[in-house]
């Protein structure tokens, strides 16, 4: 009987801990978004139901979050693993190949506060080097932070910079696992380079793009770094990711936990939601002959 709760006893800890931390906070998550949760009024709680939920679609400033988020998706992830794909392509085999793939990984190696300030610095519209470079192509200064189209593309701009390395080293890895006797024998057979990748490399790559696009999906719902560190949601809601203004209800102003945990399981479904589709794109075209490997 001892020697059978050993094992247990030394698992316990690890066990505590990943229960404490993970499973206790999502289900205080769940139950506080049927409540009546405001610490900025009471300390008491009471069972509201989903009024909390039914509050979300009359908030202006949480529609105007999620269409900001879903744009920054639409734009940002695509032009991301586009480039990430195309950059892992043109540095293999490249002179300098070490030092070039090095140089690509520094935007994901930099801590999101200093990028952020750094990129704050940059888009400054009396000194900033962004505003300079433009001006030497006759284009007249830019309130980057200032003018709500502009700022939205500024976030665009600094995600794709952040995130595109995360892509380029997955690709180049996989890249680098392809066996080179296929490449080889393909252009024995007279394939020249686009046929190589269209019929050899990338059908070997696509479940790893598809990894990279569901990654990139997860965590481009979660933008919340760059939005805190440049622009504070501003100009007025307009730069407002879905994860900002949760915190923003939360914790930075509201204290309104149960509407703030209301608005987080809402997140949860709609991430959970976007992966399954992927998938089921993916299994869709594999049923109908497009080709496509399964993970």
């Amino acid at each position: 009987m001892k020697s059978r709760l050993i094992p247990w006893l030394m698992v316990l800890p690890t066990l505590i801990l990943f229960l404490s931390m993970t499973i206790y906070p999502f289900a205080f998550m769940i139950w506080a978004s049927f409540r009546d949760y405001d610490l900025s009024k009471r300390a008491e709680t009471h069972f509201i139901g989903l009024s909390n939920y039914f509050q979300i679609p009359k908030d202006r400033t949480a529609i105007e979050s999620f269409r900001f988020t879903v744009k920054l998706l639409s734009i940002a992830v695509p032009i991301e693993i586009l480039l990430g794909v195309g950059i892992a392509f043109l540095v293999r085999g490249a002179k300098g190949e070490k030092i070039i793939r090095s140089s690509f990984l520094i935007p994901m190696m930099v801590p999101a506060a200093v990028s952020g300030v750094a990129w704050k610095m940059l888009y400054n519209y009396a000194f900033g080097p962004v505003n300079w470079f433009l001006s030497l192509f006759g284009v007249p200064k830019i309130s980057w932070l200032g003018d709500m189209n502009y700022a939205q593309l500024g976030i665009i701009i600094i995600d794709v910079w952040q995130w595109t390395p995360f892509v380029f080293l997955m690709i180049y890895a996989g890249l680098q696992s392809i066996p080179q006797d296929l490449i080889d024998a393909a252009r024995v057979d007279g394939a020249d380079w686009g046929r190589v990748f269209l019929h050899v490399e990338f059908p070997l790559l696509r479940p790893l793009i598809l990894v990279a696009l569901v990654l990139r999906i997860i965590d481009c719902l979660k933008t919340f770094d760059i939005v805190f560190m440049t622009t504070w949601g501003g100009p007025g809601a307009a730069t407002h990711t879905y994860s900002f203004y949760i915190y923003k209800v939360g914790i930075s102003f509201g204290w309104n936990i149960g509407y703030a945990s209301a608005l987080s399981v809402l997140l949860l479904i709609v991430s959970m939601v976007l992966v399954n589709l992927v998938f089921k794109l993916v299994k869709m075209r594999r049923q109908l002959g497009f080709g496509g490997e399964e993970l």
